[in-house]
């Protein structure tokens, strides 16, 4: 996917959102959108979620450890 085929994104939407996959061996990865479309051919990795990268990590950092692990672990199901 190139930039040029998401005219409705702004530069700064395009770059923060996040793609994440899980491989049948239990590897995590964090994809952009140029490099997602691999992952998504690839039988060998599940997608996971979507998400916008910079609110993910606000939330982070504000929430308590408990709400953090269970964020992690909603994802990661």
């Amino acid at each position: 996917m190139s930039r040029e085929q998401l005219p409705y994104m702004s530069d700064e939407q395009f770059n923060r959102v996040a793609f994440i996959y899980r491989s049948k061996k239990g590897c995590i990865k964090v994809a952009n959108l140029m490099e997602a479309k691999d992952y998504d051919k690839n039988p060998e990795w599940e997608h996971l979620a979507t998400l916008d990268a910079h609110r993910w990590i606000e939330c982070m950092l504000n929430n308590t450890q408990k709400e953090r692990n269970k964020q992690i672990k909603e994802i990661l199901k």
